[in-house]
């Protein structure tokens, strides 16, 4: 289920302002696995008059597949609403976007399909430092969030876009492509290409075992960094890194992410953000903190 608001025109507003249309919005938001026929049930309406008003949330970018179930005659098609929260608004509103909305959304989709590579570091040892990165389940984290959160679920196709740092160097690394990288520069190596990008746009880097901004040193296992930026060498694409000076560092990155806690972003196009990771058992991140925002170094 898309879990963000979603903003509406009038025009889209008198779609759903139906009686009929509002509580088939409700019952697929509360069913995935319903169908039409079983509306058709529920609502004691013709099978025929269900199909039309769907068919006219459809239309209008409300309604999204969802699959398909198998029934007794057949298959049905299932569907589902784009939110669970619909906005007009008449005036000036602060809308809360979401980390998803801010910078998966905007920069990583594309005709509603998801657009990039995401890159974790191997598990086997390699690297100048000799190391394995234990960052698998992260990319399995996110990749959940992006399938929970994509404009359409499509079964299966975020997970295809995964690579380790190896493979992708190895196969990929003259092609031009969204990344998403997982893991600092010392278990990943594509992070670690990534390195001087980071320094020259924002004055922070990675240094052995710390984050360094300006005359600032960040060491504390949970410390982590997001930086979202234009890729120098193809401007038409971007790079996300999710990274820490620790694994717990790049954990408390990516939750930020599938918290979405866009207040601990920047509003800039392109930044770079220092925060720090709060747990309990030095294992699992439970929260996240701001440490610092920073945006490009020529502003």
């Amino acid at each position: 289920m898309v879990r963000h608001v979603n903003r509406i025109s009038p025009k889209e507003a008198q779609v759903i302002a139906h009686d009929i249309r509002w509580k088939i919005m409700e019952l697929l938001s509360r069913d995935e696995l319903i169908y039409a026929k079983r509306i058709a049930e529920i609502l004691k309406l013709s099978e025929q008059k269900v199909h039309y008003h769907i068919t006219q949330l459809r239309n209008a970018g409300l309604l999204v597949p969802n699959g398909v179930r198998s029934i007794k005659r057949g298959r049905a098609k299932l569907f589902k609403p784009v939110a669970t929260q619909f906005l007009l608004s008449l005036s000036k509103y602060e809308f809360h976007e979401t980390a998803f909305d801010k910078i998966i959304l905007n920069n990583f989709f594309q005709k509603e399909e998801f657009s990039g590579t995401i890159v974790v570091g191997s598990a086997e040892p390699h690297g100048k430092y000799d190391a394995i990165s234990r960052d698998g389940h992260l990319a399995g984290e996110l990749c959940w969030y992006l399938g929970n959160h994509g404009p359409l679920q499509k079964g299966s196709y975020i997970p295809q876009y995964i690579t380790t740092d190896l493979d992708y160097e190895k196969f990929n690394n003259n092609k031009k492509t969204n990344l998403i990288l997982i893991g600092g520069h010392i278990t990943n190596t594509v992070t670690a290409h990534h390195n001087a990008v980071l320094k020259s746009k924002f004055n922070v880097y990675f240094l052995e075992n710390q984050i360094m901004s300006g005359q600032k040193y960040y060491s504390h296992p949970a410390h982590g960094l997001i930086a979202l930026f234009q890729n120098p060498k193809s401007p038409d694409f971007w790079v996300l890194i999710l990274a820490g000076v620790r694994s717990l560092g790049t954990q408390a990155a990516i939750f930020t992410i599938i918290s979405d806690r866009c207040d601990l972003l920047s509003e800039r196009t392109e930044f770079a953000t220092i925060l720090q990771g709060e747990s309990k058992d030095g294992l699992r991140i439970s929260g996240v903190k701001k440490v610092m925002n920073i945006s490009l170094d020529s502003d």
